[in-house]
């Protein structure tokens, strides 16, 4: 069964796994116990068969989302997980009236670009030189959340 909640202190030593295990430049244990906290902050985590196989964070400013991070375990990759993820933010979206939700996105990661364009998002910006372990940029992408 799947499940999606709020993640806490006790999850972070399996999100920084399945940080570790998807992202070159993965955020430290201490961002994660930051995001915890901060007030804007949303963690949630997917459990499937009552352990984590996924993980979202983002921030609600007025009405933006900003997303922040996504990620899924390799070895449950490709189950529509990530989706599940997404759709829950997109109701959040709506139930808290956002506007619109941006992200950044590393302009090799084929695979995550090609998810966020299917979901919506379109590339409106660019940060140059964003990702230090390659010197990739960022993609700037948006979604506007219809009412």
């Amino acid at each position: 069964m799947i499940e999606i909640r709020d993640m806490h202190a006790d999850d972070i030593s399996e999100v920084i796994r399945i940080e570790k295990n998807s992202f070159d430049e993965p955020w430290t244990e201490m961002l994660f116990y930051l995001d915890l906290y901060t007030k804007v902050s949303n963690n949630w985590v997917l459990t499937l068969e009552e352990k984590i196989r996924a993980f979202v964070c983002f921030y609600l400013i007025a009405d933006e989302i900003h997303l922040n991070n996504i990620a899924v375990d390799p070895d449950f990759r490709c189950q529509g997980l990530a989706q599940k993820l997404l759709n829950k933010m997109f109701e959040f979206a709506k139930e808290h009236e956002v506007a619109f939700i941006t992200l950044e996105v590393n302009e090799h990661n084929d695979k995550a670009k090609n998810f966020y364009k299917k979901n919506g998002f379109k590339q409106v910006g660019l940060r140059p030189k964003y990702y230090e372990h390659d010197q990739a940029d960022a993609l700037i992408m948006t979604m506007e959340i219809k009412s």
